[in-house]
């Protein structure tokens, strides 16, 4: 069968999900193409060609992007068979006889490809990845994320060493799949990954795990690997702050074997934010990450979810102070971030008086909410707002009228609190991370 993939966005990364997908596939004889919407959009010939099409959708964006996609191609081949595979495959209203597969995929698509089609999908066989992922056709690494290390910038390559998540964050999309189950990745086609990607330019690799030391001892073995064959690769990986502190042993050696940053999801400095997040750190954590991560000269980059349901103004200037404390690297979009609740989060779980959500909205994927004290939702307009009209503008000028914005809405002076944006530290290229 002639099988069209598309990915519409994996972090500005070359597409890992078309790749492990495009390597089964072919292995079982289909004829593949793949086409990555975050290059390019949908030609003619990509429309005419393919006797099917699947959408990868990891992420709440590229399930956006290819919602937009699946229509244009509906409207001049209806009935073509559209597969949406990912952790955001049963978050949206699909076109009429679509199947979504999530979880562990490869075998799901094989079974939509050999004709089983339509409805809802979740696999968690256990060692379904057979072989490492083919990523011929797709565009060089040049053309994708790259990473800012020691004055220059690399060619950077993703892939994961596991799937899934022991834990069970009420945010996260994992859970809403894996519900607490974790795959580890053969060690043997991670290597082979790596390989390639080396060959084809990589001298650094972004691990996309949702948490790199859920294995500790495969996540380590892997770095071991990896480093007796390519000794000057770097990495990054995400790890969450309970993991820093539990494994920091660990962080001398992964420091030795390349880890020059961690992206950590802090979310917030309010504790109590963080409980109902089911987050299991605390601010102080936090902190206690940060030194014990610079410690062993590793960067932390966390991600945060400034505008949730229980935010208050304080929040959001006890935020930027811990930044400032801390001295924590942060892209401005980070300051703009408001909580998704998709269909299926655990949020949903809450009781009515600790959460109230509107109807759930086809087009943003998710279930609306107001903030407690309208100013917020207000200030959040306004950030967005404010973030798209400075674009081009250097960082430290973005973060400065960012953070005057939120400082003067908190009825502070807007420059009680300082930040910069950490120009030098390594950084991946794109500041995107959900």
């Amino acid at each position: 069968m002639k099988i069209l993939l598309v990915s519409s966005y994996e972090l500005g990364h070359q597409p890992f999900h078309i790749a492990s997908a495009a390597s089964a596939l072919r292995g079982a004889g289909h004829d593949i193409r793949t086409l990555d919407l975050g290059l390019g959009s949908l030609t003619p010939l990509d429309v005419e060609w393919p006797e099917a099409v699947a959408f990868a959708v990891p992420m709440h964006t590229a399930m956006k992007i290819a919602l937009q996609a699946s229509e244009q191609l509906n409207a001049s081949r209806p009935g073509l068979p559209l597969c949406f595979y990912g952790l955001y495959a049963a978050a949206a209203d699909l076109p009429g006889g679509s199947t979504a597969i999530a979880g562990e995929y490869e075998p799901g698509l094989l079974r939509w490809a050999a004709g089983l089609r339509g409805g809802s999908h979740v696999d968690l066989e256990r060692s379904a990845i057979s072989v490492a992922p083919d990523r011929t056709g797709l565009a060089g690494l040049k053309d994708y994320v790259g990473v800012e290390l020691a004055g220059e910038r690399r060619v950077a390559g993703s892939t994961t060493a596991s799937r899934g998540c022991r834990y069970r964050c009420k945010h996260c999309p994992v859970p809403t799949v894996y519900d607490g189950a974790f795959r580890v990745v053969d060690r043997r086609l991670v290597a082979q990954d790596i390989d390639a990607q080396v060959s084809a330019g990589a001298r650094h690799i972004s691990f996309a795990d949702p948490d790199f030391l859920n294995g500790p001892s495969h996540a380590m073995r892997v770095l071991e690997e990896t480093g007796s064959r390519h000794p000057e690769l770097t990495f990054d990986a995400t790890i969450k702050v309970e993991h820093v502190l539990r494994h920091r042993d660990l962080l001398p050696r992964m420091a030795e074997l390349g880890l020059v940053f961690v992206v950590s999801a802090f979310e917030s400095t309010n504790d109590e934010t963080l409980k109902r997040l089911d987050k299991g750190h605390t601010a102080s954590d936090m902190a206690e990450s940060v030194h014990l991560l610079r410690a062993n000269a590793i960067d932390i980059r966390p991600t945060w979810l400034p505008f949730t349901p229980w935010t208050t103004m304080q929040d959001l200037v006890a935020m930027l102070q811990f930044m400032e404390q801390h001295d924590v690297d942060v892209d401005p979009i980070q300051l703009t971030i408001r909580l998704l609740i998709p269909r299926g989060s655990l949020l949903l779980n809450l009781p009515p008086e600790e959460l109230s959500v509107d109807v759930y909205d086809p087009d943003a994927l998710g279930f609306g909410w107001e903030a407690p004290d309208p100013r917020l939702d207000d200030l959040h307009r306004r950030l967005v707002d404010l973030i798209e009209r400075l674009e081009g503008r250097a960082q430290d000028d973005i973060l400065e009228a960012m953070t005057g914005e939120i400082l003067i809405a908190a009825g502070m002076n807007e420059n009680a609190v300082r930040l910069v944006s950490g120009e030098g530290r390594p950084r991946l290229t794109e500041p995107w991370f959900c």
